[in-house]
C-alpha cells in the first residue's frame, strides 16, 4: 500500500528528481518515526534473501512528549545523528503514518481504470472522508473487481492522511537531507512481514496489534490482503499513566515497575503475591490489567466486524508488535481472554545480520522492517 502524496510533484521540481524517479537505485532506508522512539532500518535483498545493513533505535527521552517544533528538533537530529554515525549514502526513505489524522476505508467505487481514478478522487472519495477534502492528502489502492447489484464495481482501498500531518513529516526528512520515496500506513507495513513469514497456503486470518507508546495500530490480515485497519488509543503510555495513578510516581518509576512485574496471569503467582502481601506486584499487575481489558474490547469490536462482512471466516491467532508488545506477561494475558494463541513478533527472524538488534528491542521494529522491505517504485 503506497500513498505517494505530493512526494512526486515536489521531486519534479529538478531534471535529477526527475530522472531519480526514473532511474535511481531502488534502495529505501526505512524510518519510522514513533512518539517513544525513532527506528531505522536499511535492508538488501539479494534475490530471496534478505540481509540487514544498517539499524537504528533513536530514543527521544522528554522529548517524546514536547511541544510539537521541540519533537521536530529531536526527531531531525538523531536521525542526522545517525546517518553520519553509519555513514549510509542511500537518501531515499520509506516512512509511514498514522493516528487520528489518518483514515482507512474499504469502498466500493464505480469500474474505472486507475488512471480515471486518479483524474476523480476527491470527488468519489468526498463521501467517505470524515475531514474536509481539500486538507487531505489522499490515496488508493484497488484490491478486485466485484458484481454488486448487477453493477461492475471495484473493491478499493482509500486512505486520507491530514495535510498538516503529512507535510509535518516531510520536512522532517527534507531538513536531514533524505528524499521522502514512500509515505504507507503503519499498518500496512505488517503485510510486508507477514507475506515472508507465513504459509501461503493458510485460510486463517492473523490479527496484528502494533502496540506503540501512543498508539495501537490493529489490522486483520486474510490471504496477505490487509481486510480490518484501525487505531485505537490505548497504548504502552495508557498501561504507564494507570501503573502512576495507583502507585502516585512518575513515568520511570512506572516503567520500571512494569518491566518487574507485568500481568501476572499464572495462579499460583497470584495466590504467592497475596501470602507474601507483594502489593507492588498486586498493584501492578492490577491496573495493567484494567487497561488489557480495554483493548480486549476493542479486539472484540474488530474481530466481530470482520466476521460479519463473510462467511467461513475466523481469526487463527494474534500477533504483538511495537514497542509495547514485550509488556511483561501481556501475550498470555491476551490469549487467555480471547482463546486465540498470541505471539511476539521478530521481524527479524527470517534477516541475515540481526543478530545484533537486542531481544527487547526487536518487536519494536515492525513497521521499520516492514517499510525496508519496500522498493522504490515498486508501485509500478
Amino acid at each position: 500500500m503506497v500513498n505517494k502524496l505530493d512526494v512526486v510533484q515536489s521531486r519534479l521540481g529538478s531534471l535529477k528528481g526527475f530522472a531519480d524517479l526514473l532511474f535511481g537505485p531502488k534502495d529505501v532506508v526505512a524510518v519510522d518515526v514513533g512518539s517513544y522512539a525513532v527506528k531505522v532500518v536499511l535492508l538488501k535483498r539479494e534475490g530471496p534473501s534478505v540481509e540487514l545493513k544498517s539499524w537504528g533505535y533513536l530514543p527521544l527521552g522528554s522529548k517524546a512528549d514536547a511541544v510539537l517544533d521541540e519533537r521536530k528538533i529531536a526527531v531531525v537530529n538523531a536521525l542526522r545523528g545517525f546517518f553520519i554515525e553509519k555513514g549510509i549514502k542511500v537518501k531515499d526513505v520509506a516512512t509511514a503514518l498514522s493516528g487520528n489524522s489518518v483514515i482507512v476505508r474499504y469502498v466500493k467505487f464505480p469500474r474505472l481504470t486507475k488512471l480515471e481514478l486518479q483524474a476523480t478522487l476527491a470527488t468519489e472519495a468526498e463521501p467517505f472522508i470524515p475531514f474536509d477534502i481539500n486538507e487531505v492528502q489522499l490515496g488508493f489502492h484497488i484490491l478486485n473487481e466485484v458484481i454488486e447489484e448487477g453493477q461492475k464495481k471495484m473493491e478499493t482501498v482509500l486512505v486520507a492522511a491530514k495535510r498538516d500531518l503529512v507535510t509535518a513529516r516531510l520536512e522532517i526528512l527534507q531538513e536531514c537531507g533524505l528524499h521522502p520515496a514512500i509515505i504507507d500506513v503503519d499498518s500496512f507495513t505488517l503485510e510486508n512481514i507477514h507475506d515472508l513469514s507465513c504459509d501461503p497456503k493458510e485460510t486463517v486470518a492473523t490479527l496484528y496489534l502494533n502496540i506503540g507508546h501512543n498508539v495501537t495500530n490493529l489490522s486483520i490480515v486474510e490471504n496477505g490482503v490487509t481486510r480490518v485497519v484501525r487505531d485505537v488509543f490505548i497504548s504502552g503510555q495508557t498501561m504507564t499513566k494507570a501503573v502512576m495513578k495507583a502507585f502516585q510516581c512518575d513515568a520511570a518509576k512506572a516503567d520500571d515497575l512494569k518491566k518487574a512485574y507485568g500481568i501476572i496471569v499464572d495462579p499460583t503467582e497470584k495466590e504467592k503475591a497475596l501470602v507474601e502481601g507483594n502489593r507492588d506486584a498486586l498493584g501492578v499487575s492490577q491496573s495493567m490489567s484494567q487497561v488489557a481489558r480495554d483493548l480486549v474490547g476493542e479486539v472484540h469490536r474488530s474481530v466481530d466486524f470482520y466476521l460479519s462482512q463473510g462467511p467461513d471466516r475466523s481469526i487463527g491467532r494474534i500477533v504483538l508488535s511495537g514497542g509495547s508488545a514485550h509488556a511483561k506477561n501481556l501475550d498470555k494475558h491476551l490469549a487467555g481472554e480471547l482463546k486465540v494463541p498470541v505471539a511476539v513478533l521478530d521481524p527479524f527472524a527470517f534477516i541475515k545480520g540481526a543478530k545484533a538488534v537486542p531481544e527487547e528491542l526487536r518487536s519494536a521494529f515492525g513497521v521499520s522492517v516492514g517499510l525496508g522491505l519496500r522498493r522504490n517504485r515498486d508501485w509500478e
